[in-house]
């Protein structure tokens, strides 16, 4: 038997994997091979198989004409597909922050296993944790399609605020200006007092809730995170896009990150039957997870306005017409 003809199939296999009868298949085009070699060219010698090898088209191709109609995930379960991800994602951040503020691994079989592990290694765990969750989410819509039954997924509306059929609605002036006074009246107290967290006992004078050295470099690391959102809210009365909230969001929870692993710690002052390191640790994990849901907040208007841009430009005539897989 021909050498070429068995690797020229086995490439063919490959691409054949998803389709249930790819054996009967192969057997099929081998067999179509040989007769075409006879028949057009003589004899099944080598280079007759050669030849109505060539004619057959490439593996690739031949399996593409093989698998039309054969679907992976159904047309009408693709749509599921990011938009679950970024829940179980949003779901999987949260416990991401958990994990961090608890310094424990939390296990929540068999959608996410978050070990406890040193600070500097969640930078590598979290797009791999996104990736993760896309694979757990398209193997199910795999299953689901691969019964073939008529089933309907429910479709949960993330975020509906602010989106206008895939676009941000314009920022007001209003907004704009609560927030840049707001910005305003923190950068006075951090350079008035170096502090912005105060402390009263009993009605008696404000007092720093903080002592001076980690007073002020937490301090200064919120108002960093509000001039985060006065600039990105700024920019977008010029380019009113999601990249400029992604790129906010990703800043801030830079910041969070220098929060929870700064080697200036914390030094609260003693209060009588409370327990300051608690209560500031529980309001800086509850920060961190509303930074989190925005990030992924942004991360799915992303897709949705770069999704709403290649439909305006295919409705247009401007961009090239995509065709479904």
């Amino acid at each position: 038997m021909s050498d070429k003809l068995e690797r020229y199939l086995g490439e063919l296999d490959r691409y054949l994997a998803v389709k249930r009868n790819s054996k009967e298949i192969i057997a099929e085009i081998r067999s179509h091979i040989l007769e075409k070699a006879a028949d057009e060219y003589g004899d099944s010698s080598e280079g007759s198989i050669e030849k109505a090898i060539a004619s057959f088209g490439t593996p690739r191709e031949v399996a593409s004409r093989y698998l039309e109609g054969a679907e992976i995930i159904a047309p009408v379960f693709r749509k599921h597909l990011f938009r679950y991800t970024w829940i179980l994602f949003a779901v999987h951040c949260v416990g991401m922050a958990a994990s961090i503020f608890f310094d424990r691994s939390i296990a929540m079989f068999p959608f996410f296993i978050i070990p406890r592990m040193p600070a500097y290694l969640w930078i590598f765990y979290v797009p791999m944790a996104f990736i993760a969750d896309f694979g757990l989410v398209a193997f199910i819509l795999l299953l689901v399609t691969q019964r073939k039954q008529d089933l309907k997924l429910p479709w949960p509306k993330l975020f509906a605020r602010g989106r206008n059929e895939g676009r941000l609605t314009r920022p007001t002036k209003r907004s704009f200006i609560v927030l840049l006074a707001l910005f305003a009246a923190a950068t006075y107290f951090v350079v008035r007092y170096q502090t912005l967290f105060f402390l009263t006992i009993d009605g008696g004078p404000a007092v720093s809730l903080l002592h001076p050295v980690s007073s002020l470099f937490f301090s200064v690391l919120f108002l960093s995170m509000l001039a985060c959102g006065v600039i990105a809210l700024g920019v977008r009365f010029i380019v009113n896009s999601a990249w400029v909230n992604l790129a906010r969001d990703a800043v801030v929870l830079l910041l969070l990150w220098i929060v929870w692993n700064s080697p200036i710690a914390p030094q609260y002052r003693d209060v009588p039957g409370v327990s300051l390191e608690f209560v500031g640790g529980v309001l800086v994990f509850l920060v961190t997870a509303v930074a989190a849901v925005r990030f992924v907040r942004s991360l799915v208007q992303v897709t949705r306005e770069m999704a709403f841009s290649g439909a305006a430009e295919e409705s247009s005539g401007q961009g090239p017409r995509r065709t479904a897989i």
